[in-house]
């Protein structure tokens, strides 16, 4: 389980004001996007045909008389294309995933492990519409703020793992010799982002502290590739407008790969580990990425492509209500009945199964992201236990390996199965609250106090500020563009 989103969640109401202050300040009318005043009429354009101007030449259609803008914020309630913001449906799902894995851990649900499948679609998802948001704002997308935050969201409390992991074994002497050499492989391996070939090689739990790290370094090695590959396909016209059924054909592609490996022999562990083998999950998080974009004119500017995309995308939104809540039941059997995936012989994970679970937590995601959020299952999910555990579940994933493995048995012993599950989760949350709030948040306080501007925004980010007005003034697009922009004013959601 691996990294998440740096999504944040939506900007206070002090951050509207201070965009319409700066929007007046660079001569726009508060409520749209466009300089202020319009070009004049051309003989023979009507009022209603006007269009507006952006910053960057593109045009921005103007509503016809007598048509009200719809805020942005309604735009959920009715299903329509979700602009972005903070879902705290989706810490909903994370949670689960996680919690689904330390009972895993704890022995009490075969396929549990399976959660780790469903942080990939996640992060996939939220990764590449922040990808793309930046490539539509600006027209390119900056590596160096995108590994920069990478490297701050997820370095801090793996390092605190490390240092206590560290300390405990080397410098106190717990354990024997052999754990001792076991835990400073797999550190250095996890330092590296390379566990996960590690664990093809010889698998090791990495004397109790390192073993879960594999997700860690399969999800880096895919971010470390996957932005330069997003920019080639964004330059290029044809692959651009159809993004979404490319990146599915990449799932496709991932799927036939692993299976012609599988029928020259390859392992089960090297098809369950191996980022080329199990990059379909993450791809599957891209390509909805890549679709609700799409939809919200993303690719032409609401042109004929966006068109064709939010038809099929309104197709689809119609049976979400029901595929929604089925595709999770579907997701609860398999953690309940999937074999394990990563021995020595593959399975039906390997062979396909592994591509269907992605697609079910596909699902998941779009009928949150487009469903009602008055449905039932939105408020389940969005409950603020689960959001919460959601938010530090970086941290949890984190810390519950280590508890399970040096007190899981003996809880066990001292209490009975569930109880010492209860035990160990309560154990691991505590640890990863201190690791969110003592560490983590500080240091990305720190990071977007030392990148925000102290009077006036670049003209780069005015832009970005100035499209918030455009779609309505619902606070969550508001929370959303000022994010996108670099201002990072919520809380980041924590990574997978």
């Amino acid at each position: 389980m691996t990294g998440q989103g740096d999504d944040s969640a939506g900007a206070p109401r002090g951050a509207i004001v201070v965009a319409q202050a700066r929007r007046t300040a660079a001569g726009e009318r508060p409520g749209t996007s466009a300089t202020w005043p319009p070009p004049p009429r051309k003989p023979g354009q009507t009022r209603q045909n006007v269009q507006l101007t952006g910053r960057h030449g593109q045009t921005v259609a103007r509503p016809a008389a007598g048509t009200a803008a719809r805020p942005a914020a309604e735009a959920p309630e009715r299903g329509g294309v979700r602009p972005g913001g903070y879902n705290p449906a989706l810490d909903g799902v994370r949670a689960l995933a996680v919690l689904a894995v330390l009972v895993f851990h704890m022995d009490s649900l075969r396929g549990g492990y399976l959660g780790v499948d469903v942080f990939f679609v996640l992060s996939g998802f939220l990764i590449t519409g922040q990808l793309l948001a930046e490539w539509d704002r600006t027209g390119a997308v900056s590596l160096t703020r995108f590994y920069l935050r990478r490297a701050y969201r997820l370095l801090p409390a793996f390092w605190l793992l490390a240092l206590v992991g560290f300390a405990s074994v080397v410098v106190l002497g717990m354990g024997t010799d052999g754990e001792r050499s076991e835990f400073l492989d797999s550190l250095a391996s996890s330092m590296l982002y390379l566990n996960n070939y590690f664990q093809v090689a010889r698998q090791s739990t990495g004397a109790g502290w390192l073993g879960h790290t594999w997700s860690l370094s399969l999800e880096e090695q895919f971010y470390l590739l996957w932005p330069l590959l997003l920019i080639a396909l964004c330059r290029r016209p044809w692959f651009a407008r159809r993004l979404p059924l490319v990146l599915l054909g990449g799932v496709a592609a991932v799927l036939v790969w692993r299976n012609v490996l599988i029928a020259f022999g390859a392992s089960g562990t090297r098809a369950y580990f191996a980022l080329d083998t199990r990059a379909d999950a993450l791809l599957v998080g891209c390509a909805l990425a890549a679709w609700l974009r799409a939809a919200r004119g993303g690719v032409d500017g609401g042109g004929r492509a966006a068109l064709t995309w939010r038809r099929r995308l309104a197709r689809v939104r119609a049976v979400l209500p029901v595929v929604g809540p089925v595709a999770l039941a579907l997701l609860a059997v398999a953690a309940l009945t999937a074999p394990s995936g990563w021995g020595p012989r593959p399975t039906s994970l390997s062979r396909g199964g592994f591509t269907v679970v992605a697609l079910l937590a596909g699902v998941v995601v779009l009928a949150l992201e487009q469903g009602l959020t008055t449905s039932w299952l939105f408020r389940a999910l969005a409950a603020r236990p689960l959001a919460w555990l959601g938010k530090i579940s970086y941290g949890f994933y984190l810390w519950h390996f280590p508890v399970v493995a040096h007190w899981g048995d003996n809880l066990t012993g001292s209490l009975g199965r569930w109880p010492a599950i209860l035990a160990v989760a309560a154990i691991s949350v505590a640890l990863a609250a201190a690791s969110y709030y003592l560490v983590e948040r500080p240091i990305q306080r720190r990071r977007r106090a030392a990148s925000r501007p102290d009077r006036v925004s670049p003209p780069d980010r005015q832009p970005a500020l100035a499209a918030v007005a455009v779609a309505g003034t619902g606070d969550r697009l508001v929370g959303t563009a000022v994010r996108d922009a670099g201002w990072d004013l919520g809380q980041p959601r924590p990574p997978i």
